[in-house]
């Protein structure tokens, strides 16, 4: 069985992507722009097929899977300090948020046992995803910022029309 520092640190994992969900589905009321919304409805579904990869290893820990309120409204805050950004100055912002968590996702492979290496590098890759668009988006080279989000999608969101 797992350590108790592992088991925390996949809750940690599992509510992360709660808050990730909550935050980009606010984030969709933010936009008119077609293309805007599009990236943001990305990083939400990768934010989703990311949260239900994680499942079956929060149920083999015997971790409840259940979102957690402060997971929720902790989204719901980061959301909250965007409104009102223009584009550039939030995905400033979103760069600065993730940043944190990527760091801590390559912790969490340091301590995750052999049999969990793979999920756990899984998710530093994940969130190494989110830091490349907002790196992309913030340069302006917007036309291949989803690349890195798009090729861990298993069902990848039509573009915008």
């Amino acid at each position: 069985m797992p350590s108790n520092e592992f088991r925390d640190a996949v809750i940690e994992l599992y509510q992360g992507e709660v808050l990730g969900e909550v935050l980009f589905e606010d984030m969709l009321a933010f936009y008119d722009d077609a293309s805007h919304v599009h990236k943001i409805a990305s990083l939400l579904q990768l934010e989703t097929e990311t949260k239900a990869r994680l499942r079956p290893l929060v149920l083999s820990l015997g971790i409840d899977p259940a979102e957690l309120e402060e997971s929720r409204q902790a989204g719901h805050k980061f959301a909250e300090d965007l409104k009102g950004l223009d584009w550039e100055a939030a995905m400033a912002r979103l760069h600065d948020g993730v940043r944190p968590y990527a760091e801590r996702y390559r912790e969490i492979v340091a301590i995750a046992p052999r049999e969990y290496q793979t999920v756990a590098a899984s998710m530093v890759s994940h969130e190494q995803a989110l830091l490349r668009f907002t790196e992309l988006e913030v340069a302006g080279e917007t036309e291949r910022s989803l690349d890195a989000v798009n090729a861990q999608l298993h069902w990848p969101l039509p573009g915008p029309d």
